[in-house]
């Protein structure tokens, strides 16, 4: 790898994922390293930098996303008003050869699994404390997409004791939780986990008081396949259906009364 200003971050490091961000640090806010640091991004040594590239060359799912500011085309881009704002700040557009995912005053990021490096312009709001939420759904979705490939689903929620919460993604916090079916573990702000013995994924129910009711497994697998992470203007790629049905033969789906359960924004307080 080249040698310049930039810092190198791994996206959890010991469990040897090929995924990393590239960014001058210099040219963002001074909350952005803690931010990275808080979904388990580990800043690079100088020495560990120098494999980094060898490391994505032997492994075809390797990829790495350069954030760096946004020039004056992609921040027009980035602030136009467009048709799919009536759906959400969020939108991706396949191009000839790559896709555009566009977070509406925030980013805009360039991707195609046929490139190992990916790019994100940003605007300086980026890295600002207060659009830390939004930050975090950027990369959230440049996980989403990144560790696909390795075998792990998202979904926007938190981690419990008896297994996930999946949220929608304006509760979460821009917080994403990635289930690896193959290796069955978590990946979280909480770090790396097992699956529990029980494996139990929780559907909150606002309506529902003071019982749990068990979801079918047709239930179950229709609520995870709308709930994915996974944006993509195709829907849900083969691979990552495939592992949603894995992942509902191994676990139990639960409606939980959403009144008896805080998130960490609550928790906070």
């Amino acid at each position: 790898m080249e040698k310049s200003e930039f810092s190198y971050f791994r996206y959890h490091s010991g469990a040897q994922l090929p995924v990393f961000i590239k960014v001058d640090l210099s040219l963002h806010e001074a909350a952005l390293p803690a931010l990275l640091e808080s979904m388990k991004f580990e800043e690079l040594a100088a020495d560990q930098v120098k494999n980094v590239g060898d490391e994505l060359a032997g492994n075809i799912n390797g990829r790495i996303m350069t954030i760096v500011p946004a020039g004056v085309s992609a921040s027009r881009q980035i602030d136009a008003a467009v048709h799919s704002d009536r759906y959400g700040k969020e939108s991706v557009i396949a191009k000839s050869g790559y896709k555009v995912y566009r977070y509406k005053t925030q980013a805009l990021i360039v991707y195609s699994y046929g490139a190992k490096e990916w790019e994100c312009g940003v605007l300086p709001s980026f890295s600002q404390v207060q659009y830390q939420e939004q930050t975090r759904s950027v990369i959230g979705r440049y996980l989403s997409w990144a560790l696909a490939p390795l075998g792990l689903i998202s979904f926007w929620g938190v981690p419990v004791e008896e297994g996930l919460v999946v949220l929608k993604q304006k509760d979460s916090g821009g917080e994403m939780v990635f289930l690896d079916v193959r290796q069955k573990r978590i990946l979280s702000v909480d770090g790396v986990k097992p699956f529990p013995a029980k494996m139990t994924v929780l559907r909150l129910d606002e309506k529902l008081h003071d019982r749990n009711i068990k979801m079918s497994k047709e239930e179950l697998l229709s609520f995870l396949s709308l709930n994915s992470g996974f944006l993509d203007p195709g829907g849900l790629s083969i691979a990552t259906r495939q592992l949603i049905h894995s992942l509902v033969l191994m676990c139990e789906g639960i409606v939980h009364p959403k009144e008896s359960f805080q998130s960490r924004s609550e928790l906070a307080l």
